[in-house]
Order: structure tokens, then C-alpha cells, then sequence
């Protein structure tokens, strides 16, 4: 009996510090028939790449959201699809632009009108990770079993990911970019994103707003920023300077690393090796690439060409943001699909029936305080993994989640009960679940997903003849504005 396959299209929207990008591919996903417990992704196909737009802004604090959605509607009607045709996949907001006042509401919008299961997301780390996916970094260490750092600059942020094997190691964020620094067509500067204030402080560079800047300052604001990014792709010794740049994380693995892969905008200028026009952007990505290329001209990193460069963060956004359950899955499909639903985690003091029960409630309780349920649509219960997974603490547990929906409050709200986790019992515990209970909310437990705090899941309606789910874990991370002029 051969495999069963389906076929999903996704949409990948990447709007960025500079340019704003839009990518579909079809992605076919196969089991080997029903009581299978495997979900496989057979093939990526991007098949259509749209324009690069310039990120369009009403001023530097804002993002001119119905030109965006003009582009989005455009590039949609070019491609052949329509929204009713999408399936799944994301929009991201990247660099500064998720550091704009309308951020959050331009992605939620667009996610919208591009289709019934495409969401909104945003934050460095996921950035991050979606780049080194799309610029082929992640595919070269699985299949070299190998450990390559993934670096992609872009025009207002550089984002890092650590690729070991089949592994994310860690990921690595700095505010260094080729916008941060902006010039009108007579070099006049007219933009200074706040951490380019802050290295030319730093320097005491004569760098100003209305000012014509000397290439000897624009020059030691570069090295500035190659510095850090050289000292945050060692990872081990990082000056004062690099981790005031450093986004969150300042804690590195230590780690040999294979190889070095550049992708983004302004890793696409180091590639090309081309210094004839600097400042054909008007900003200082030229330069910096050059400081950068220089660097790499000295240094003992191997770098490894990445099969994309500036669209590697849309394709990822694309192809990489969608998971699947295993096939072990227990849902109401009613109400399917499921969006925006924030993950609480729970942890267990014990095994028994009251302790496990306890621990719900107090998890639930939690995420009741810190969500609107009225604005949500129910909340999504992770659990850690357990040493072992046999009929009794199946049963404990079931019995633990019907006691902690009822004692929390949970149950009196009318939502539906959402629960993951990362092992395959997501059947079984369902089961058991309805079985003792005499509650008829809506039951969906999903399996082999890892979502933690401060996550949001989207739940997709049925593929596979009903075997599985897409499922998008997520996060919502808008930063606050950056810009000092």
C-alpha cells in the first residue's frame, strides 16, 4: 500500500526594516496510511517569487499599512492564488519595523486577508531561525552533520542562528544593520536609528541629522558595528559595547563552529565584492559589507554560500513557520481551525492524582489571570514530557485535567480544552478523558509539539484523511521604537 499524500500551499510575507517580500510554495506532506504514526514533509517547492518592495512608511514611526496591503493584494493576483487558495504560513515583521507603533496591527491584518491559516508573528529569535532556514544553512548541517552559524544582516538588525545536525543550538540578536544610518541623494544624513546613536556617542563621531558626515566617521561607525558582529559570531568574548547592542540574550554556547553562512540584504552586498557604489542605498549597508568582507579576508571562518540571501527570511517564513501533530491526535473538528490560542505550561511537584491535579488548576488559574478569555479562543495547556507513559498515570492524569478544568473556572466559560504535548499519548488521554468526564466542551489534545510560556498555537482544520493536524507555534514579540531622529 502506497503512501497517502496531500499537498499544502504557503504563503511567506517578510516585512523588513528596507524591503518588504512575498513567496509561495507548495508543500506536500505524506504518511504511510491510517495507524501510521509518522507525518513526513516530502517536498518544499517555491513556486513563485514576488518582488522586492521598499518597505513603504507614512513617517519614521509608522508603517503605511494599506500600501502594504496593496502589495500583498498585487503580489497575490501575479502569482495566480488567491487568499481562499492559501493554506497556511506566516507574516513576519523584521528589524525596526517591529519596532513601529502600527506593527502589531499591520501583520494581524495582513495575516488575514492573506488566507484562513496564515498568522502573524514577529520577535529576533524566530527571525532568526526562519532565516537560517530559508538561506539553506539548517538543511547544509543536517546533511553534513555539521555545525554552521547562520548570519543574516539585514537593514536594521542582525540575527544569528546556530545549526548543529539536525539541532537549533541558540540563536543570537544584535541591533546592527545597513538602515540604522540613512542619507538623502546629496549625503546629507536624515535618519539616526537609536543604536547608531548610540556607537556614535560612544566614538564621539561628528555624525548628525542635517549633516554631511566625513567618510573617515562613517568608517569608524562601521568597524564599530563589524566588531560586534565578529565578537558575537565567537560568541566568547564580547565587549560592553557589543552586549548594550546585543538584543536579550547575552549567554553564548562555546562551540566549534564548521562553517559561517551570510544572508540578508546586507550579506547579499558581501557576497557580491562590489565597492563601486557604496551608497547606492542611501544608507550604510555598502560600507558595513565592506568592513565585514574585510574582516573575512583575515579570519579563519569558512564561509559557506547560501543557496538565498536577501528572500531568506520569507522563504523560511513560508515553508519552515507550519509543524505537523502526530497521527495519534484526538479533535473536534467543529472547531477547527484554531488561532492565537496562548500556551501555559504546566510542571508537576508529583505523579499522583491530586498533585497532578493541583498543578493544572494552579497552571490554568494562571493563564486565566494573565489572558482575556473573552478575547481568546480558549487556552492551550502544554505539559512536560513524562519518564514513562503507562495506563495509570494516562488515567491519573485524565482524571487531574477534569478535576483542575472544573476547579479553575475554566470549564463555567464555555471554551474548548486544548492540550499538547511532545509525547505520542495524545489519543489515549483523550480517550480517557471523555470517558470519566461529563463535561462536553470541545476536546482537542495534539502530540509531538513543543510550545512553551509566552507562545501562541494556531490549530489548522484536518489533513490526511483526518490523521493529523498543521499546527504553527508562535511568538508575538514587538519591540518599542529605536529611532532617534
Amino acid at each position: 500500500m502506497g503512501r497517502e499524500t496531500d499537498t499544502l500551499t504557503s504563503v511567506g510575507i517578510d516585512i523588513g526594516t528596507t524591503t518588504t517580500q512575498l513567496v509561495i510554495s507548495e508543500i506536500t506532506i505524506s504518511s504511510a496510511g491510517l495507524g501510521a504514526l509518522d507525518v513526513d514533509i516530502e517536498q518544499t517547492e517555491l513556486v513563485y517569487r514576488g518582488a522586492i518592495y521598499e518597505t513603504p512608511l507614512l513617517d519614521r514611526q509608522t508603517l503605511n499599512v494599506e500600501a502594504i496591503e496593496d502589495l500583498v493584494t498585487s503580489e497575490l493576483e501575479q502569482s495566480g492564488y488567491t487568499p481562499a487558495s492559501i493554506d497556511s504560513g506566516a507574516v513576519i515583521v523584521t528589524g525596526e519595523s517591529s519596532y513601529k507603533t502600527n506593527a502589531e496591527e499591520l501583520v494581524t491584518r495582513i495575516a488575514a486577508d492573506a488566507g484562513e491559516f496564515v498568522v502573524a508573528t514577529a520577535g529576533p529569535e524566530l527571525e532568526s531561525v526562519l532565516a537560517g532556514t530559508g538561506s539553506g544553512a539548517a538543511t547544509w548541517a543536517s546533511d553534513k552533520q555539521k555545525t554552521i552559524l547562520n548570519v543574516d544582516i539585514g537593514g536594521g538588525t542582525t540575527n544569528m542562528c546556530l545549526f548543529a545536525g539536525d539541532s537549533i543550538v541558540e540563536t543570537r540578536c544584535l541591533n546592527v544593520g545597513g538602515r540604522l544610518l540613512r542619507f538623502n541623494t546629496a549625503g546629507r544624513v536624515t535618519h539616526i536609528s537609536n543604536p547608531a546613536a548610540l556607537l556614535i556617542n560612544e566614538a564621539n563621531l561628528d555624525i548628525e541629522v542635517g549633516k554631511y558626515p566625513s567618510e573617515a566617521a562613517l568608517h569608524e561607525l562601521v568597524d564599530l558595528m563589524a566588531n560586534s558582529v565578529f565578537e558575537t559570531v565567537d560568541g566568547t568574548e564580547r565587549s560592553e559595547l557589543t552586549k548594550e547592542l546585543t538584543i536579550r540574550n547575552n549567554e553564548y554556547t562555546s562551540r566549534t563552529i564548521d562553517g559561517v553562512c551570510f544572508s540578508g540584504g546586507v550579506g547579499r552586498l558581501i557576497a557580491a565584492n562590489d565597492d563601486e557604489d557604496l551608497f547606492a542605498y542611501q544608507d550604510i549597508g555598502g560600507i558595513l559589507a565592506t568592513a565585514i568582507r574585510e574582516r573575512l579576508e583575515s579570519s579563519s571562518l569558512i564561509v559557506r554560500p547560501p543557496t538565498e540571501m536577501i528572500r531568506a527570511t520569507v522563504i523560511g517564513a513560508g515553508t519552515q513557520t507550519t509543524s505537523f501533530s502526530g497521527t495519534t491526535v484526538s479533535f473536534d473538528e467543529s472547531v477547527l481551525p484554531l488561532k492565537n490560542l496562548p500556551v501555559v505550561t504546566a510542571s508537576f511537584s508529583g505523579t499522583d492524582r491530586e498533585s497532578l491535579a493541583d498543578d493544572l488548576r494552579h497552571c490554568l488559574e494562571r493563564g486565566l489571570s494573565l489572558y482575556e478569555t473573552d478575547q481568546v479562543a480558549g487556552l492551550a495547556l502544554a505539559l512536560p514530557n513524562f519518564d514513562t507513559l503507562s495506563y495509570d498515570r494516562i488515567t491519573a492524569l485524565a482524571h487531574a485535567f477534569d478535576q483542575a478544568y472544573d476547579e479553575s473556572g475554566y470549564a463555567r466559560r464555555q471554551l474548548p480544552y486544548v492540550i499538547v504535548t511532545q509525547q505520542n499519548c495524545a489519543k489515549a488521554l483523550a480517550q480517557c478523558l471523555r470517558a470519566i468526564s461529563t463535561d462536553v466542551s470541545p476536546l482537542i489534545v495534539i502530540d509531538e509539539i513543543a510550545a512553551s510560556d509566552g507562545d501562541y498555537l494556531d490549530i489548522g482544520e484536518p489533513i490526511l484523511s483526518g490523521q493529523t493536524v498543521p499546527v504553527i507555534v508562535k511568538s508575538l514579540v514587538f519591540g518599542r521604537e529605536s529611532s532617534a531622529a
